[in-house]
């Protein structure tokens, strides 16, 4: 909906909704997963699937142009996903709602879906993804959403929404930086409901523990026969064992050893294990110092998600649009440099990024690479032209975005079919004007990849909907 566009929420509410489901699919462990995208309509947007390659590709093209009712039906959403549960094996099943928990979402409609779920024995974990506080909806064409000529904020609706995830048996979370709220829904959540039962055939597994009895004995027996000079030595020893210093510690000293030594795949590893803010900042410059931008970005998105501060936010956010820069995603880059600059206006750095990500974004049709079609026609490489939203092409306030498109002919065969001519018949040569040719042909090459539109389309045949009237946001 467009209330997810608002801004309470660095970099938006929908970013940080991806960005929230990429760290949550690193705690999965094989469970099939779906997704369901839902405004004023819902539809599905991905089947129930393990494949973590298939949920970020979906991820991706989550936009919120995808569904064309205005609005926030959460009672459709949920209707849909308990449709789509009943219809999946197994009986270990949940529903995961991430959304902005907006106020005006809370009707009887959505109460009675609530309720549906709860005898279904579904439970309903929420990631409340905005704030109490709120901000104002922006709108695509720009400016503010209004009612009656007051400027609409949009909130959350944090007791209803967690009434209705502990009415099911579930929990609610609103984002937090950290793990914190993936460690209340997931880890003491999601990951703690019954799984279904696995036809395996039991065997014994013994454990040593004799060690653990004849360690003491050992240890009595050397201080009884050895000098006190040597067990004070050992104790010493033992002392100095315990005092090592924390792992995410060591791990960081040695990892910067590992930079000082250019051993970047080495760094890159070390920060990781280390963890936290810091650990995935060390770990996406050491994947960016060997160019591997893909695993770069991954971890300063972490990193984003981890700051406890506006500085260290915009940091990541800083680097993170480097990340993008190096893989050629010049609309995600310039998005990253265009939020650092609204965090931190006058940043010279971003500043210069970010005109550089935009001057890769005007050249792009000029610079990706061309081949040749057949009839000599030449035309973009598909891998030329994707961006981290899905979309192809300039940011939306270029003025080259709004050029027409092409009509495409969507006319059908007659009821009779289409007939073979008959073998008696001689062929006859396709006679094509030139002049109609060259200007079909400079059309094709006009012609852009719109998986938005595709995916919206497809939506639009199996959204379900109702006739209740709803705010547009």
């Amino acid at each position: 909906s467009a209330s997810m566009r608002a801004t309470d929420i660095a970099p938006d509410r929908l970013a940080r909704a991806r960005l929230e489901l990429l760290d949550w699919l690193d705690r999965l462990q094989g469970e099939r997963v779906g997704l369901i995208v839902y405004a004023g309509e819902a539809g599905v947007l991905l089947p129930p699937t393990d494949d973590p390659a298939l949920l970020q590709r979906a991820l991706d093209q989550v936009d919120p142009r995808l569904i064309e009712a205005p609005g926030s039906n959460l009672a459709v959403a949920l209707d849909l996903a308990r449709a789509q549960l009943a219809a999946a094996p197994g009986t270990a099943k949940a529903v995961l709602l991430l959304s902005d928990a907006e106020a005006d979402s809370v009707d009887a409609a959505a109460q009675a879906a609530v309720e549906a779920l709860q005898q279904a024995r579904l439970p309903l974990f929420v990631l409340g993804i905005g704030s109490e506080a709120g901000a104002p909806v922006p709108l695509p064409d720009g400016g503010f959403a209004e009612a009656d000529g007051v400027q609409v904020v949009s909130r959350m609706a944090v007791s209803a929404y967690r009434q209705w995830a502990q009415t099911t048996g579930g929990r609610f979370a609103a984002v937090s930086d950290g793990d914190a709220d993936w460690a209340a829904l997931h880890d003491r959540g999601m990951a703690a409901l019954p799984g279904d039962p696995l036809a395996l055939e039991s065997a014994a597994a013994w454990r040593e523990l004799y060690a653990w009895c004849l360690a003491p004995a050992l240890a009595l027996l050397m201080a009884v026969s050895l000098p006190r000079r040597v067990v004070a030595m050992i104790a010493l020893a033992l002392w100095g064992a315990v005092a090592v210093p924390p792992p995410a510690l060591a791990d960081e000293a040695a990892a910067w050893q590992a930079w000082q030594q250019k051993n970047f795949a080495g760094a890159q590893a070390l920060y990781a294990q280390a963890g936290g803010y810091r650990g995935q900042m060390g770990a996406g410059a050491a994947a960016w110092r060997q160019a591997a931008y893909a695993a770069s970005a991954r971890h300063f998105g972490a990193a984003l998600l981890l700051a406890e501060s506006d500085r260290q936010r915009a940091d990541a956010l800083y680097n993170l649009g480097n990340a993008h820069y190096g893989r050629g995603q010049w609309q995600a880059a310039f998005e990253a440099f265009e939020t650092v600059l609204s965090m931190r206006p006058g940043d010279p750095r971003a500043g210069a990024n970010r005109a550089l990500a935009w001057q890769r974004l005007r050249r792009q049709r000029a610079d990706a690479p061309m081949q040749s079609d057949l009839g000599g026609r030449r035309g973009f490489l598909a891998e030329g032209r994707i961006q981290l939203d899905g979309q192809a092409g300039p940011p939306p306030d270029d003025p080259e975005s709004e050029a027409a498109g092409v009509q495409i002919d969507r006319g059908v065969p007659s009821a009779g079919g289409a007939h073979a001519p008959a073998a008696s018949a001689p062929s006859q040569p396709l006679r094509v004007d030139p002049r109609l040719a060259l200007s079909g042909l400079k059309k094709l090459d006009r012609l852009q990849d719109q998986p938005t539109t595709l995916l919206h389309n497809l939506l639009k045949q199996d959204a379900r909907h109702d006739d209740a009237e709803r705010p547009p946001w």
